[in-house]
């Protein structure tokens, strides 16, 4: 399969994934196996699909990270969004389902643990026309990837809970489905404000947090409630709401005072805000990674938690085609934590499919005179890294250092 932007659709291409609607998530619009037409294509540019995936013979192996059983789940996760955030549009005292919101959070966590290859960033799934409910589906779902990969810093963190439910990353998932909630609850000219700008600075905007966090509380568990107050700490603690020290003084958590499931979803906030920025479309993922990577975006989040991102996000997600330095128009179909700007491609002749596709996979790992140029469009030579040592996005390694660390301080 392949991801095709929806300007370079074609007729004929067949989907490799049912096509959801971009404004209703749970809204099947088009099945897989389905054979686009120009009709088809100009009303998925119409209610603005950014893409779809097509069936491409010879890249088979991509199936592998991009399941339909997931992108269901996330569709439920995200129609659960959008129901509270209709509930605290319309009624002064909202009905929030929090059963109902963490049967959907399980689903998408059993799916994600059942396929783990699948379980990285490739797409969003909820058009750029409703920009709230893209990034809280964004958010949900980059904080539930995180904290899977961080199971072991999760149970260090949590210590006073059995491993077991350190580990659980239900309230994470929830509290990132809900941690925007309070924005809908400022008054216009705020909110207009903050659409406008994305100025978190603003005190009417900061107070988002206490709003949303009055919301919630009577319905969901603690552990949620606080990654809907706490997610915009910072690491270096920079961030809000501050807290009373002593008389007169107020000032904010930093470091590890934060709870660690508001670090992670505040990692995920940031680096979506990142990625798509105020009015506009979103930056190449291998740009907003490097953002992330350097002052003063790396101070502000945990750094355990920054390598957790890197591992489920890759710069360049398999599916997604590349220009290569070579010339060639390319095909990444795996990726590798330890060199991540540095996938594996296959050459390909255009994105008919029925075009060739080069037998041999092109290792950029080994062919280090080659490298990546350009996505979809947008020229990235100046966005790639190399890690500062094979080590340094290596969750292994990263594990038994963290659970060493914890043991002796523990003693």
């Amino acid at each position: 399969m392949l991801r095709v932007p929806i300007v370079h659709a074609k007729a004929g291409m067949t989907l490799a994934m049912p096509v959801q609607h971009p404004d209703r998530a749970d809204t099947v619009l088009l099945r897989e196996g389905v054979e686009l037409t120009d009709q088809l294509i100009t009303r998925l540019r119409q209610i603005r699909c950014r893409e779809v995936w097509i069936e491409f013979p010879g890249l088979e192996e991509i199936c592998a990270f991009i399941r339909p059983e997931i992108q269901r789940e996330h569709a439920r996760v995200a129609a659960r969004i959008d129901e509270a955030m209709q509930s605290v549009r319309e009624e002064w005292s909202p009905k929030l389902d929090y059963l109902r919101y963490r049967d959907a959070m399980q689903g998408l966590i059993q799916n994600l643990i059942e396929h783990p290859q699948a379980a990285i960033f490739a797409s969003e799934l909820v058009s750029a026309s409703r920009p709230a409910l893209r990034h809280a589906s964004t958010v949900s779902l980059l904080s539930v990837l995180i904290g899977l990969s961080l199971d072991f810093y999760l149970i260090c963190e949590r210590s006073r809970l059995r491993a077991h439910h350190a580990r659980d990353v239900s309230s994470l998932g929830i509290g990132a489905m809900l941690h925007d909630i309070g924005l809908l609850r400022l008054n216009e000219e705020a909110r207009v404000y903050f659409e406008e700008t994305g100025d978190e600075q603003d005190p009417r905007v900061q107070e988002h947090v206490h709003l949303g966090y009055r919301l919630v509380r009577p319905c969901v568990d603690a552990a949620v409630a606080t990654v809907v107050l706490h997610h915009h700490q910072r690491f270096d603690a920079s961030g809000y709401p501050r807290r009373r020290v002593e008389r007169g003084k107020y000032e904010a958590p930093g470091g590890h005072d934060i709870h660690v499931l508001a670090r992670i979803c505040a990692c995920a906030d940031i680096f979506d805000q990142t990625r798509w920025g105020v009015g506009s479309d979103p930056i190449p993922t291998v740009r907003a990674l490097a953002m992330m990577r350097r002052p003063p975006i790396a101070d502000w989040v945990d750094p355990v938690v920054l390598i957790g991102l890197q591992h489920v996000v890759p710069p360049f997600a398999p599916g997604t085609v590349v220009r290569l330095s070579t010339g060639d128009e390319a095909v990444v179909v795996d990726t590798s934590p330890l060199e991540p700007c540095r996938p594996r491609v296959r050459v390909i002749t255009s994105l008919d499919p029925r075009a060739r596709v080069d037998a041999s996979p092109v290792d950029l790992r080994a062919e280090r005179d080659v490298s990546i140029v350009e996505v979809d469009g947008i020229d990235v030579r100046g966005d790639l890294y190399d890690v500062s040592s094979l080590e340094e996005l290596d969750l292994a390694a990263l594990n038994r250092r963290i659970t060493r660390e914890h043991s002796m301080s523990s003693r």
